[in-house]
Order: C-alpha cells, then structure tokens, then sequence
C-alpha cells in the first residue's frame, strides 16, 4: 500500500524530475539558466507534456476501456489528420501530427498487451534539501504488475532519459509503490522503440545528491531577468 503523504512544508523546495535531469546534463548553461525556468513555472510537473499529447493519450485510453478495439485507433488518427490539415498555423499542425506519430507508435509497441489504465498519481520524494515530483503519462496494469510510461521525442541525450526514468522510479518507490525497474517505461514516439530503466534504485544516487545540494545553494537568488536586461549568450528579438 502506498504510504501516507506527508504535510507539505512552506520552505521546501519542490523541483520537478525533468528540471533536475535536465539540471544535471544540460552542459555548458549556469546554474541559474538552467533553473530558472523551472521555478517560475507555476503549472507543475507533466502540464506541458500531458497537455501536449491529450489527444493521443485520451486516443489511448479509451482503446484499453473499450477491450482493444482496432477501429478507436483507425477513428482518432483519421480525425487527427483531418485536423493537421485544417490547421491554420504552424505549431498546431505539428501538435496533431505529433499526437498521430504518438498514437502510431503506441499501437505498434503496446496495441496488443492487455493494459488496464489506472489514475495517474502525484509522486514525490526527498533529496537532502529538495523534494522531487514526479508524474507519469500512463498508469497501467496487465496481469498485476504495474507499468509507468513516459511518452516523447527523446529529443534529450540518452543519459537525460535514463535519469529521468530512473527519478520516476525512486519516486514511485518512495511513495510506496513496488515498481521493478523494467517496467518504467520511455515510449520514443520518432522512431516506436521503448527505452526502458537501467540499474537498481542507487544508481546516480551521488548525482543527484550533488545536483541537489547545488540547488539549495542557488535557488534563493534565482529572480525573473530583466526585459531589458539579456542574460550573456542570450538574443533578445
């Protein structure tokens, strides 16, 4: 049974999975770049990307609760097209396509496993001063054994997707779910090929130990940047 939540301290600080992955291999930025974005973004861990692929995952969804039924995916991919081609402008286009490649590569790897899709949950757990919050895309059971999929580009380098994989799974675990490592899930939707989590529940524990440490020391005098004030590197249209 997962374990009871703590209260929620005022003076933690609370980082998602991906800002502190991302922390840890985005190389060659300052700490404050790298971070920034993450503290003053008010929507929580997984918003940008559940909202993105809502209409893959929705697509998904209602497949598994209708007993795998062929003609959901056939349906939604043809309505998706259909859209894209509407599409006015540049990005929504690409958000229906993406959702469609999403939707395909889903079938190919997962169209014939019987998944029952559970409620997501809000993960969480402790790193010397930092809470890390985690959230998956899918939450699924076949034949009592539960499986975390995170769906993407995995346009991040191979070591981001493995850390990220691995914080789901540290945070699962710490929020008392018996999660093994197998089945923590990367869905790559460019090429419909799964990445799965590697090592036991120590491995990058001093990274991140490190990483989170380091966050505690900067966290405090991260601000907003001026708008007229460029960060060094920056271009300002």
């Amino acid at each position: 049974m997962p374990r009871k939540k703590k209260e929620k301290a005022d003076h933690d600080i609370r980082v998602s999975m991906s800002c502190l992955a991302e922390f840890v291999t985005a190389y060659g930025k300052s700490a404050e770049s790298r971070l920034r974005p993450f503290k003053f973004n008010q929507r929580g861990e997984g918003f940008a990307r559940s909202s993105y692929y809502q209409c893959a995952l929705r697509t998904i969804r209602t497949y598994h609760a209708e007993g795998n039924n062929p003609g959901i995916f056939d349906r939604d991919l043809l309505e998706m097209r259909v859209r894209a081609d509407k599409a006015t402008e540049r990005w929504e286009r690409t958000k229906f396509e993406r959702n469609a490649s999403a939707v395909r590569a889903y079938r190919k790897v997962y169209g014939n496993r019987s998944f029952k899709i559970l409620p997501n949950r809000r993960l969480a757990y402790r790193i010397g001063g930092i809470v890390i919050t985690a959230q998956t895309d899918l939450w699924a059971e076949e034949h009592g054994t539960q499986i975390l999929l995170k769906i993407g580009m995995a346009k991040h380098s191979v070591s981001y997707i493995d850390m990220l994989l691995s914080l789901l799974r540290k945070a699962a675990v710490g929020s008392g779910y018996r999660i093994r490592a197998k089945s923590i899930v990367y869905l790559n939707i460019s090429n419909a090929r799964e990445m799965i989590c590697s090592g036991g529940l120590t491995r990058f524990n001093r990274t991140f130990a490190a990483a989170a440490k380091e966050i505690v020391n900067v966290w405090p005098s991260i601000t907003l940047p001026s708008l007229h004030s460029p960060e060094p590197g920056e271009v300002r249209a």
